[in-house]
């Protein structure tokens, strides 16, 4: 926008932009790091509302900016509160809902993700009409440009249009700090710090159950015995690998395959492109011969109702077709189109980088950026963060994520930076790039990841050059242990521990109490 451009000249670079939009993601990479030790120190719970004033900080300094680094300071801070709220929101989720959900929180999660984007892109859309397009600057005749119009007060666009947007990121995330008073904490953090009538009251208030229901008898005693097992087998990882022996583990070579496999999905997630389009959407319409900020803005709205649209078919079939499916479709169907755009991006400019093209021309780049955003919506947002948590044995889960999450922060990261130079000096080769990946990916997948869908821990086991003695194989045995010593019989893991318990006397169906 003018207006920002005319407050801000110096960051109009492409480099400088690439900072500016990274420095965000690194923060993020930093606060989900952070947040770790936080959340299991203080709690679910209180964690997000640190999160929450961080942010608001964050968001404040970006909202008022005076200067760049006020604006940078306010993307770092701001960054690191939204690195807090994706490290422990879906933990909190995952541990408060009933079990027979915790899967489709995953998808829905993405889903979410696209609707907030979708949302950010429309009122992008709407408050750039505030008092005008352009910023007509006070005094300054000619062809706009933002070291002339600084210092002098736009007459037509105002600074509204870009600081609100920023300003309303604050109400869903006060929304989210009031809210948590009235939710309990978290069943599984409380019976971590032992106070075990505390979690059954939490239960008694997320089921709406009475303290002496079976059902909900039997959900604390799948959370004692899930926590009793985390904690014997950290203890004894600890006992004969000392203090890291925990971390040590993740590097054993049946769990550095799977260590791979999931950071190695996140830095194919990443080098799709998804990021650089939703980050870059209007400066990459604007090669295609699209020099109204209007028309750029409102193709990228339409590329947010895309992905929102399309991300529901992985929350309705991935368990019908499979994680590897989806991942090899979506991949083939992204690399293809990266490659359209790139044959048109390439024929319709001149060797300076102008387009030269069509208006037609044109809007079949945008159509194909469209049909990217399609293919990754249904496969690799959702999709890779599915099969990532699925790999890992129970008691290696927990870090084995961290690690995959942080990868997934830092070249997300990556790709905020880099992708305008890469725009500026590589043109219609960035998408052949990125197509690179988007096959190598579907490759990656094809030849390297195992399908884990309906797959039992033990078979993983197997496939990454495990035995009877290997990591699943003792942690079954480790937790059927643990429900004997609670009087848990017929269960081997904690699930099945919901459906030991004696409901007899149940008044009613379970799927209904659920």
């Amino acid at each position: 926008m003018q207006n920002f451009q005319a407050h801000f000249p110096t960051l109009t670079g492409s480099t400088i932009q690439g900072w500016l939009v990274s420095a965000l993601e690194l923060g993020a990479w930093g606060g989900a790091l952070f947040n770790g030790y936080l959340a299991d120190k203080i709690s679910r719970k209180y964690s997000m509302l640190v999160a929450v004033i961080v942010f608001t900080l964050g968001t404040c300094l970006q909202a008022a900016a005076q200067n760049p680094a006020m604006l940078f300071a306010g993307r770092v801070i701001g960054g690191i509160g939204i690195g807090m709220f994706s490290m422990v929101i879906p933990l909190y989720q995952a541990e408060i809902a009933p079990p027979q959900l915790r899967g489709s929180l995953v998808s829905l999660q993405q889903l979410s993700i696209t609707i907030g984007t979708t949302i950010a892109f429309w009122l992008d859309y709407g408050l750039h009409f505030v008092g005008g397009s352009n910023c007509d600057p006070a005094g300054v005749t000619g062809t706009f440009d933002p070291y002339t119009a600084h210092g002098h007060t736009c007459l037509a666009e105002k600074s509204v249009s870009w600081r609100v947007p920023l300003a309303l990121q604050l109400i869903p995330a006060w929304i989210l700090f009031f809210g948590m008073f009235f939710l309990p904490f978290s069943p599984r953090w409380l019976m971590m710090k032992h106070r075990d009538e505390d979690c059954i009251n939490a239960l008694t208030k997320l089921r709406r159950l009475a303290r002496d229901d079976p059902l909900l008898t039997a959900e604390y005693l799948e959370i004692k015995a899930a926590v009793l097992f985390d904690e014997e087998t950290e203890a004894e990882i600890v006992g004969t690998a000392g203090r890291l022996g925990p971390w040590k583990m993740l590097f054993s070579s049946s769990m550095l395959k799977r260590l791979n496999i999931g950071c190695w999905i996140m830095i194919f997630q990443q080098f799709t492109g998804i990021n650089a389009v939703l980050y870059y959407a209007p400066q990459i319409f604007a090669t295609f011969g699209f020099s109204s900020v209007t028309t750029d803005l409102l193709a990228t709205g339409v590329t947010g109702c895309f992905q929102v649209v399309f991300t529901l078919p992985a929350v309705l079939f991935l368990d019908n077709f499979g994680r590897k499916t989806f991942l090899i479709a979506g991949a083939i169907g992204m690399g293809i189109c990266h490659i359209v755009v790139a044959a048109v991006d390439g024929t319709n400019e001149n060797s300076a980088g102008v387009w030269i093209g069509s208006t037609t021309s044109g809007w079949v780049s945008i159509a194909f950026i469209w049909l990217f955003a399609v293919n990754f919506a249904y496969s690799w947002g959702p999709v890779a963060w599915v099969l990532t948590q699925e790999i890992f044995p129970n008691s290696m889960r927990s870090r084995g994520v961290s690690i995959v999450a942080s990868t997934n922060w830092m070249f997300n990261f990556i790709i905020g930076l880099t992708t305008r130079d890469m725009l500026n000096s590589m043109r219609f080769g960035t998408y052949i790039f990125f197509a690179c990946f988007c096959i190598g990916g579907g490759l990656f997948v094809w030849f390297m990841v195992p399908e884990t869908k309906d797959k039992t821990l033990e078979e993983l086991d197997i496939y990454f050059g495990g035995d009877k003695d290997s990591i699943a194989v003792a942690d079954r045995e480790r937790m059927a242990r643990i429900n004997n010593r609670l009087g848990i019989t017929d269960a081997d893991t904690p699930d099945d521990s919901m459906r030991a318990v004696d409901l007899d006397q149940h008044d009613h169906d379970v799927s209904e109490k659920y």
